[in-house]
């Protein structure tokens, strides 16, 4: 009696099967949100007349039986069909919720009907979706108490197409939204602050590689926001007809100034000729490819080349500050664990897009989520490159409070002081105590000499001379460098950097060339020939 039991059931399993009677999808009582995709049928067919299939043919449609599509980078079109059971309780509206911001066109069709009943992804504006006030392209399902109903789904989409498929409620609706605008509202919120403060950085030391981070986080943070947030659709309604082009260009654009900061930060032009040359090559290819974007009609190509370039030289950069630091370089720490960071998550988001790795959470939007952390590694490696010794950490964050506290001062220290005679005791001490060229001169023991407190020297510096404490010590430093230059026989500029109190060789040229137009060599050459004239 048990082996026929048995049979009877592997029977009406197979006939089930067969015949693709698949049971209706519900959302119990309190339930809000429902991963589907493993219970959805797939038309297999290529072709199919541009019409949709029949519902209840009895080949063709295969049940896809995983909880994510992957279809990866495709031309065609794919037809999804499902039964969904409306609620007992109410009558209700669900969304069918394509879990991928960047679809070409997703179209939603009844049994025995030839033309959509809803239309909805980046070709058409988003006034024009059935659903709006949503972060993923998504279909309106209404149906009375207790309805069955049964949908087939046209997907077409140039992008990749491997991506969960959800049923949600009003609330799973609302609650999907929320959390997804407050992870990138908080990320947009961390990309803002690492910016302001790179800028901040850069106005008060002009040093290049806070410029060319700034741009490069603005880029990435733009490009993922387009990418996976919803934050600049608030101003621009008709985003969804550019959001994977304008996403692509940020991208390409972050991308072209990474690899000019990279250049820069490990002087590879110096150190390293060959990887130079290749990073030079990597940014006019994507400075080629970003006016192609608006003019491509596929985006996979675009694709297939960002695989290339950064399958290249992610490894590439790391390997090269590996090899720095072994060399000596002991301000890399920071960059290398930044760099394996970004190593690593880039992978994952490369293999993603090649279809090695299938949809999940992490795959997904690590990226996204965790650069922010990646860059706030990178800029306080930026900074600690640029603070060698205690002295030029002490003059670079004087710098910086000189240029916040650059706007005229609320309450001047200075009245009823005689300026005149205070700025000529600082010049009568710089030039027979030379105190610059001292290694742990600080704005504290410099006013103490002359009779002032800190925030007088510092807003008489700023007031009258226009400059912080950082940079009158410097302009000092770059005058006394010019004089040992015009005298020097040797080639021995080093010793000039650290005799007038520069930590390093870099920040030496940096001041220099900043003061002169010229790096210390070429001024050197310059002035020897003017006085052998």
């Amino acid at each position: 009696m048990i082996r026929i039991l048995f049979l009877f059931f592997v029977l009406i399993s197979s006939f089930n099967s067969f015949y693709a009677k698949e049971l209706p999808f519900n959302l119990k009582a309190n339930e809000h949100n429902k991963n589907i995709t493993s219970e959805l049928y797939v038309w297999e067919k290529i072709k199919t007349d541009e019409i949709p299939p029949p519902i209840n043919s009895s080949t063709g449609w295969k049940k896809i039986g995983s909880n994510a599509l992957n279809f990866n980078f495709s031309k065609r079109s794919y037809w999804l069909k499902f039964r969904i059971r409306f609620r007992e309780e109410i009558r209700e509206n669900l969304y069918f919720v394509l879990k991928w911001k960047a679809h070409d066109l997703a179209e939603l069709y009844t049994p025995n009907e030839v033309t959509p009943i809803q239309k909805v992804g980046d070709t058409l504006s988003k006034s024009n979706w059935p659903v709006k006030n949503v972060l993923y392209p998504t279909l309106l399902l209404q149906g009375e108490p207790g309805e069955e109903k049964e949908y087939i789904v046209k997907l077409s989409s140039e992008s990749i197409m491997s991506f969960p498929i959800d049923i949600m409620d009003e609330a799973g609706l609302r609650a999907n939204l929320a959390i997804e605008t407050g992870l990138f509202s908080l990320s947009a919120c961390l990309y803002g602050l690492l910016i302001f403060v790179a800028l901040l950085y850069y106005r008060a030391t002009g040093y290049k590689e806070f410029l060319l981070y700034t741009c490069y986080a603005f880029c990435m943070g733009a490009s993922y926001d387009v990418n996976y947030g919803n934050a600049i659709e608030l101003f621009w309604e008709e985003t969804p007809l550019w959001s994977e082009k304008v996403n692509y260009f940020f991208f390409n654009l972050g991308g072209l100034f990474g690899f000019q900061f990279i250049r820069k930060f490990l002087d590879t032009k110096v150190f390293l000729p060959w990887v130079d040359k290749i990073l030079l090559c990597f940014e006019i290819i994507l400075g080629i490819t970003l006016p192609l974007i608006f003019t491509m009609e596929t985006i996979a190509y675009l694709t297939l080349t960002n695989e290339i370039i950064y399958s290249i030289s992610i490894p590439m950069i790391l390997l090269s500050g590996i090899y720095l630091k072994g060399r000596g370089n002991k301000k890399l720490n920071l960059f290398l664990l930044s760099w394996s960071l970004y190593l690593t998550l880039g992978y994952i988001s490369i293999f993603y897009y090649m279809g090695i790795l299938e949809y999940g959470f992490f795959t997904v939007y690590s990226v996204p989520l965790f650069f922010p952390a990646d860059l706030l590694i990178l800029l306080y490696n930026i900074i600690q490159k640029y603070s060698q010794n205690i002295e030029e950490k002490n003059s670079l964050l004087e710098t910086l409070k000189g240029f916040l506290n650059k706007p005229r001062y609320v309450r001047s220290k200075i009245s009823g002081l005689d300026v005149d005679e205070s700025l000529s005791a600082l010049e009568n001490l710089m030039n027979t105590e030379k105190l610059f060229v001292e290694e742990e001169v600080s704005i504290q023991i410099v006013s103490a000499k002359i009779g002032l407190s800190t925030h007088q020297l510092s807003e008489l510096l700023n007031s009258r001379l226009g400059m912080g404490f950082a940079a009158y010590l410097n302009s000092k430093r770059i005058e006394e460098a010019k004089t040992l230059l015009k005298n020097d026989q040797e080639d021995n500029i080093l010793n000039i950097a650290f005799a007038v109190g520069f930590g390093s060789k870099t920040s030496f040229n940096v001041e220099f060339k900043k003061a002169t137009g010229l790096t210390p060599k070429q001024y050197k050459s310059y002035a020897q020939k003017v006085l052998l004239q």
